[in-house]
């Protein structure tokens, strides 16, 4: 007659010949865990940084420098360029109605320096750029547009078609009052990156 092995019995067999784990395997599932779990986290921060709503901000009061005319530092080494305008680069020099040359791009990070001194500057980000800079809308204590106010006091130009001529209507004023780089001759930023490359 055939012996029955009743469920529990079966259970205690497969208990029995299941062999234990070693500890070197224990952590291997444990480290597993862990990266499965970082990976998670780091996905959600990704998603939560690209795919959020609304645009990140910088400030009221954040320590913002100015680097040239166009671009900014924060105090934790973030750099921010402004958008919608190009300004002279900081070596940049420009010809005054009489011929001289003068430093165009040292006044126009002047200017810029002098704008944010008014305090509470804050910024939108909108974009980054092909060097890693945020490129962002920035205002200051009675100055609603950092960017359209260097274009009209003719310390920058307009970005144009890739920007939306943003700041068109500013550059016209700024060139028939012939403010700033207006007064003179100068050469356009992009066309002077061009023939003095970034060495770095």
């Amino acid at each position: 007659m055939a012996r029955r092995t009743t469920p529990s019995a079966r259970s205690t067999a497969s208990s029995r010949g299941r062999r234990p784990q070693s500890p070197k395997q224990t952590l291997a599932q444990q480290l597993g865990r862990a990266i499965a779990l970082l990976l998670v986290l780091g996905l959600v921060l990704l998603l939560n940084r690209y795919c959020a709503l609304e645009p990140e901000s910088v400030g009221p009061g954040a320590k913002l420098v100015a680097v040239d005319g166009d671009s900014l530092r924060a105090s934790n080494g973030d750099e921010y360029r402004i958008f919608g305008i190009d300004a002279p680069e900081l070596h940049q020099t420009c010809t005054d109605p009489k011929g001289k040359e003068w430093d165009c791009g040292v006044q126009a990070r002047t200017l810029l320096r002098k704008l944010l001194k008014s305090g509470e500057v804050s910024c939108v980000e909108k974009a980054t750029d092909k060097y890693g800079r945020n490129v962002a809308q920035c205002r200051s204590a009675g100055v609603p547009d950092l960017g359209e106010t260097m274009v009209r006091e003719g310390f920058a130009i307009d970005l144009g078609r890739q920007t939306g001529f943003a700041y068109a209507g500013a550059e016209s004023e700024a060139r028939a009052a012939g403010r700033g780089i207006w007064a003179g001759t100068f050469q356009r930023p992009g066309a002077w990156r061009q023939d003095h490359p970034r060495t770095n």
